[in-house]
């Protein structure tokens, strides 16, 4: 394969460092954003497209070249339906290959909207590779930065449920390194998750000692983190699939550790103390 490769999400934690790791193999890479001006602040130099899976206006500049999509579901589509337009097209338009970001256990899971993402893009006969990762380390420093920086505390209702905290970094590097050679990869799906398995207790306690303030987990239910978001401006389906996944977190769901990412990129995965160290500035 040698055509361009596109990445949404560009300027997300996942997909910025998707598009790092394959400028860095020397891919010609294609940025789609929503938000060409925030596209600008990208230490990337790299061409970027106003794209938006709601407008099939925008996706001839989009797939135009591209042979290989590096996908991930933006928050605000909670409806998987709005991004089988897009997957239409690239499917008549001959892309050869899709690295979709899903989500931990999605097998056994079928609520959130990456499951039925995952059944569409498997019937839409484009060889494919699912990547699910369990739930990231930046939530700490994006979805719940505020609560984290101004209150000291972790306000997510996982309960006592641990987790196998992944590093979007790692993530970025995983789905590089396929997209630059996908033979190996085709029609499989990988879960990916950081190196142990941790309670949000823990990642207290280790946010305490690094930052040097106490950072507490108050383990709010489902209902008041519901409420607590939708206060903090965050959208009502973001909020909703937030909230299945931390319900479904409290099962034991996010508590497997694998070998898949130590494998695709080569190295042990980053632990969550180095995660706080790299990001210690967000919470000052």
């Amino acid at each position: 394969m040698n055509g361009k490769i596109l990445v949404t999400g560009v300027t997300g934690n996942i997909g910025y460092f998707t598009a790092k790791y394959l400028q860095e193999c020397g891919a010609e890479v294609l940025g789609a954003v929503t938000n060409l001006e925030k596209a600008k602040n990208l230490d990337l130099n790299m061409e970027c497209i106003q794209f938006d899976f709601l407008n099939s206006r925008t996706y001839s500049a989009a797939l135009t070249g591209v042979d290989r999509i590096f996908l991930i579901r933006p928050p605000i589509l909670s409806d998987p339906k709005q991004m089988y337009p897009f997957l239409d097209e690239a499917k008549r338009l001959g892309v050869k290959h899709i690295v979709f970001i899903s989500l931990l256990g999605i097998e056994r899971n079928p609520f959130p909207p990456h499951y039925k993402i995952e059944k569409f893009i498997e019937s839409s006969g484009i060889p494919y590779t699912f990547l699910r990762p369990s739930f990231f380390m930046q939530n700490l420093n994006t979805t719940h930065q505020l609560d984290i920086k101004e209150k000291g505390d972790i306000f997510l209702p996982a309960g006592d449920a641990s987790v196998s905290f992944i590093d979007t970094r790692d993530i970025g590097e995983a789905a590089a390194r396929i997209l630059v050679n996908p033979q190996n990869h085709m029609n499989k799906g990988y879960t990916l998750t950081g190196p142990e398995a941790l309670t949000y207790q823990d990642a207290a306690a280790i946010m305490t000692r690094i930052l040097g303030r106490h950072i507490t987990y108050s383990k709010p239910g489902v209902l008041a983190f519901r409420r607590e978001m939708l206060k903090q401006g965050h959208a009502k389906g973001f909020v909703n699939v937030m909230a299945i996944l931390y319900l479904t977190t409290r099962f034991g769901m996010a508590k497997r550790v694998t070998d898949d990412l130590a494998t695709l990129i080569q190295r042990e995965p980053t632990t969550l103390e180095q995660y706080v160290i790299d990001h210690a500035q967000y919470w000052d």
